[in-house]
């Protein structure tokens, strides 16, 4: 019996044809219809059953079309699923697969998902393919069998064949420019063939790397799509022990794992828990090859920085002032590691670690920078505006008086104000304040305008509650903003403004 079969007889549909056309569709719309009405127990029976056959090589083509309906709900029961060979080998890259639009600039450690397909298609087409075909078939008869070590064992062996054949394949496209353009083509083009080689790197990393995230996730609560919701202290330790078995090997292991982390959680900034960690336990750890590891923690941070300071942020259950407050943190952090190693170079020259160091620096700079923009433009916010049609396709801001400043949007303004005034002390620091003049004329440029005209309407209307709390949001945002000449004398303003009309 096939598992199509299976499953319209358990579910108590006729067990006719399958196949495509109108039958079939027939056949997967009542199979939706009836998932709706089972409990949660029947439901995972049913994905099991059509896992179970998918894997073990006796499914049915429309089994993917039943999974399909069956998915929604269980990325909310979060069941043992049953992988199939493939899927299982590529385990190891789901840190770092995103769904990405053409054109997507390429990062490291980002790999578009739609890249696992022509690969998967090129280890086929190799020479390579007996040998996965026989380690498909162990790994198959493993599954059905319930052997879970055999399964394991034919999944590691599979990984190992795999980086073995894509770097032999790397290496081919290397040795040939023919050759190349015909990797590059099947993967879809250069993007694709720079997947290519990021796959070859993780699948050598696999065995430092898969073990880590599987701990990682284990001692952390996890969201329905299997992220990290809440890098709990148990998860923390979890990553700094392999952070610490990791120190000696393959440099890249690092930078992977830093990379794959923050994938993994859902608020990557929080992989500052770990650097704080590291930090702080290996400035006590005295000489020896410990002693490095904070020098090394210099490129981890400021690539976290700068991955930070390239996202949006204050996405999903973490709030924008949440995320303003920790990039400030981070910023400080860094700046405070950045300060400690310069002193020791002043003490104890090093090359190596003077280039760390450089490297580190202009990281910072171009990550503050990233962070400085952004600043900007949500401590304005706490002067609202509006947008007016003048002509078509044409419209001009002007300052929305009707909308009353919530406590939130007050606070996020003001840890918008304090991002800044990080930034500017340690621009300050590096001798590069000239670089974030222009930021800090425009900002102040618009705090000055917005607090002249709502001092103006309060003149020509007297008091006015709205105006009254914009202005005091605006109060509470530049006593959080280095003291300046300029900055006081607002201050002073709305503090009269607010006086008189209040």
């Amino acid at each position: 019996m096939t598992s199509q079969a299976g499953i319209k007889q358990a579910v108590g549909l006729p067990a006719g044809p399958a196949g495509d056309g109108a039958s079939g569709e027939t056949t997967v719309t009542k199979l939706q219809a009836h998932f709706q009405t089972l409990d949660d127990p029947s439901l995972t029976r049913v994905a099991r059953a059509v896992e179970l056959a998918r894997a073990t090589a006796q499914g049915d083509p429309t089994d993917e079309q039943i999974l399909q309906c069956l998915r929604p709900r269980l990325r909310d029961l979060r069941p043992n699923r049953v992988r199939t060979f493939q899927r299982s080998v590529c385990t190891c890259l789901e840190p770092y697969l995103a769904n990405l639009e053409p054109g997507t600039e390429k990062r490291r450690g980002l790999i578009a998902r739609s890249a696992l397909t022509p690969w998967w298609r090129l280890l086929t087409q190799s020479a390579y393919r007996p040998r996965l075909v026989a380690l498909e078939q162990k790994y198959c008869k493993a599954v059905s069998s319930g052997q879970a070590e055999e399964a394991a064992d034919a999944t590691a062996e599979g990984c190992a064949l795999a980086a073995e054949a894509t770097a032999d394949i790397l290496h081919e496209a290397d040795r040939g420019i023919v050759r190349k353009g015909e990797v590059a083509v099947l993967m879809g083009g250069e993007r694709g063939l720079a997947d290519l080689r990021e796959i070859s790197v993780l699948m050598r990393l696999q065995p430092l790397l898969g073990p880590v995230f599987t701990k990682v996730r284990a001692a952390a609560p996890a969201l329905s799509d299997g992220r990290v919701a809440d890098f709990a202290p148990g998860a923390v330790i979890a990553a700094k022990n392999a952070y610490l078995n990791m120190h000696g090997d393959d440099p890249e292991a690092i930078e992977y794992f830093f990379l794959g982390l923050m994938s993994v959680l859902s608020q990557p900034w929080q992989v500052l828990r770990l650097v704080r960690v590291l930090s702080g336990d290996m400035s006590k750890a005295g000489s020896g090859d410990l002693h490095f590891v904070p020098g090394r923690l210099f490129g981890e941070l400021t690539r976290t920085l700068g991955e930070i300071g390239r996202s949006v942020g204050g996405t999903g259950s973490m709030s924008r002032r949440v995320w303003l407050m920790t990039c400030a943190r981070l910023l400080t952090d860094a700046a405070s590691m950045v300060q400690g190693l310069a002193e020791e170079l002043q003490a104890q020259p090093n090359p190596e670690w003077e280039a760390m160091l450089t490297d580190a620096r202009k990281r910072m700079s171009q990550a503050a920078d990233h962070f400085a923009t952004v600043a900007v433009r949500d401590a304005v916010k706490v002067l609202p505006t509006q947008q007016v049609k003048e002509k078509v396709g044409e419209a001009r801001s002007i300052p929305d008086m009707n909308h009353r400043p919530t406590e939130e949007e007050v606070a996020v303004a003001q840890a918008a104000a304090t991002l800044f005034t990080t930034c500017r002390r340690f621009f300050e620091r590096e001798g590069l304040e000239k670089s974030l003049r222009a930021k800090e004329s425009d900002m102040l440029q618009i705090f000055e305008n917005g607090v002249h005209f709502r001092v103006e309407f309060l003149r020509a209307r007297g008091k006015h509650p709205v105006a009254l709390l914009q202005l005091d949001g605006v109060h509470k945002v530049l006593r959080g903003m280095v003291q300046t000449d300029e900055v006081r004398d607002m201050i002073y303003k709305v503090e009269r403004a607010i006086e008189r009309f209040k």
